[in-house]
């Protein structure tokens, strides 16, 4: 019994060497002595030490046949995060059957009633520049010669929440390429273009194709880039916000995380107690612009710094977008 515990305090000590000797070695290598970090260097791009980005294609990857097998033209629905992922989406379905995509068309209704359009929000060149090994992008579908000159007209798919056999094909959310390449094929053959309404989910989100998840992540992070003048006008927004604007912290539901003395400081902030003030001005639940109206002079006049969004801009610079608000 002794034995062992001599042999237990010799090996206690040894790993007590051995540590003391491990923490000296990385005070001399500098690991914990602490040194000033330049916040600044952390939004650089570190080097890529050989790692490619996921969106690099890894295999063979061939560029679209000279030939095309029809058109493909899209309506993105919902908010503008969700229309950008049917954008993604139709790139992909577009290089599944061998088509011409068209511009994807959005949603101008469901929330902003914005009219602007692809091109009225991305760089279109850009985008049919950046992906031209991957499809072939065109802005409009072609002319027909006929009698008179008019532009082909898609065969629309219906979109229906059940599949459904009355005659006509009727997609559903999250198809597999196999429906892209069989069902929704032979109808562009047929009739040279088909119009998918609305796109935002009829393509499957998990695909086993690696390389279809590299293109999708080619479209996101390097084809869609806006354009020039709502670059400017969003870096805009962000500087004056940055200098000019308190945290929006305590509006981000993120109130819990703090101590009790850090809440109560963001509690006066918080938008219950606006709500509280606007119903001590006798505004009811109706109530939408709180920022309009003779009703609360006293209250802009309390707060000087509490301003809109439209006022952020003059109005020579954001001209263009100043009723898009």
């Amino acid at each position: 019994m002794k034995g062992f515990a001599g042999r237990l305090s010799i090996s206690g000590l040894v790993l007590l060497l051995c540590m003391v000797s491990l923490v000296s070695q990385l005070r001399q290598d500098g690991v914990i002595v602490h040194s000033h970090i330049d916040v600044n260097s952390l939004w650089t791009s570190s080097s890529s030490s050989g790692w490619r980005p996921s969106s690099a294609p890894r295999s063979f990857w061939p560029p679209p046949p000279k030939e095309s097998n029809g058109y493909l033209v899209v309506r993105c629905n919902g908010g503008l995060n969700q229309q950008r992922s049917a954008i993604c989406n139709a790139v992909l379905a577009a290089r599944i059957m061998n088509a011409t995509l068209v511009l994807p068309e959005l949603d101008t209704n469901s929330f902003w009633n914005d009219k602007s359009g692809f091109a009225g929000i991305y760089d279109v060149e850009h985008f049919i520049k950046s992906l031209r090994h991957d499809v072939k992008i065109v802005e409009s579908l072609p002319y027909v010669s006929d009698k008179k000159k008019k532009k082909m007209k898609a065969f629309q798919v219906a979109y229906s929440f059940f599949q459904t056999n009355v005659g006509t094909l009727v997609c559903c959310r999250s198809h597999p390429p196999s429906w892209y390449e069989t069902e929704a094929l032979a109808k562009m053959k047929q009739h040279g273009a088909i119009y998918l309404t609305p796109f935002s989910h009829l393509l499957a989100g998990e695909i086993p194709n690696a390389e279809y998840q590299r293109l999708r992540c080619r479209v996101n992070f390097h084809a869609l880039r806006f354009k020039p003048d709502v670059m400017q006008l969003s870096n805009q927004i962000v500087s004056r916000q940055a200098t000019s604007c308190r945290s929006m912290l305590a509006f981000a539901g993120c109130l819990a995380v703090f101590k009790p003395k850090e809440q109560e400081i963001l509690q006066r902030e918080a938008l219950e107690e606006v709500g509280l003030i606007l119903q001590a001005m006798d505004l009811d639940n109706s109530t939408r612009d709180i920022f309009g109206g003779e009703r609360i002079v006293a209250w802009r006049t309390a707060l000087p710094s509490l301003l809109r969004r439209s006022w952020k801009l003059s109005k020579p610079r954001g001209e263009d977008f100043w009723d898009r608000r």
